[in-house]
């Protein structure tokens, strides 16, 4: 019955919400669904808008030269330009669970942010470089993995079964430990100026994290 239904797995909870409260818990769960549903994709759509128009463009390419107006401007295109990727990924992507598609995003956040926060935060000897490199490793990793499983290869792309280069659904165990050997290697054997610099300033920055002593002010805008 789930498999018949315009919405795949994704119904389940919802037709349950009508086989034991009927039309009235089912209205409730529905609405619950779609509320949740807005505020992730506005939050999302928020977030990484600001990220490309205000880290990527303003600072990256414009070296902090842009100005209010333009940095707005590049928001809305970000915006409309993210709004039509995530449509397109939503079409293709139509019969996956959405809880398994959460966790493949998941897999590349856990595969390149964590691993350079945990070692940043309890290691004293990471280095920029070795946080860069094992970062960029698992985000490349972790995508790779992702679309070549079978859950993306076949899945969305509908490629034969046992086609998929990766067989594993999920890649993170792979790519989260790779991250984690490319910044203990790299930070291990880098001796440069900058890494000098990262290792001196280890011990204030675990103090500030731990504790806020020494952290910044407000700062007006």
């Amino acid at each position: 019955m789930i498999t018949a239904t315009k919405g795949f797995p994704n119904m389940a909870a919802p037709l349950l919400a009508k086989a034991v409260g009927g039309d009235l818990l089912f209205g409730f769960i529905s609405a619950v669904a779609f509320a949740t549903i807005l505020a992730v994709v506005s939050g999302l759509t928020l977030a990484g808008a600001s990220a490309i128009s205000h880290d990527l463009y303003a600072t990256v390419f414009r070296k902090g030269e842009a100005g209010e107006g333009e940095e707005v401007r590049v928001s809305k295109i970000a915006t409309a330009c993210l709004g039509i990727f995530a449509i397109l990924i939503g079409i293709l992507a139509e019969r996956i669970n959405v809880a398994f598609a959460v966790g493949l995003a998941f897999a590349i956040a856990a595969s390149c942010n964590f691993p350079v926060l945990v070692m940043s935060m309890f290691w004293k000897d990471m280095t920029t470089r070795g946080a860069v490199v094992g970062g960029f490793l698992g985000l490349i990793t972790a995508a790779l993995g992702v679309v070549l499983s079978p859950a993306v290869w076949e899945g969305i792309f509908g490629n034969p079964k046992g086609s998929a280069l990766v067989t594993m659904d999920n890649p993170t165990l792979v790519s989260m430990l790779l991250a984690f050997a490319a910044i203990y290697l790299v930070s291990k054997f880098d001796t440069s100026a900058r890494a000098v610099k990262d290792r001196a300033g280890f011990i204030e920055q675990y103090v500030r994290s731990q504790t806020g002593i020494g952290a910044t002010g407000a700062a007006s805008h």
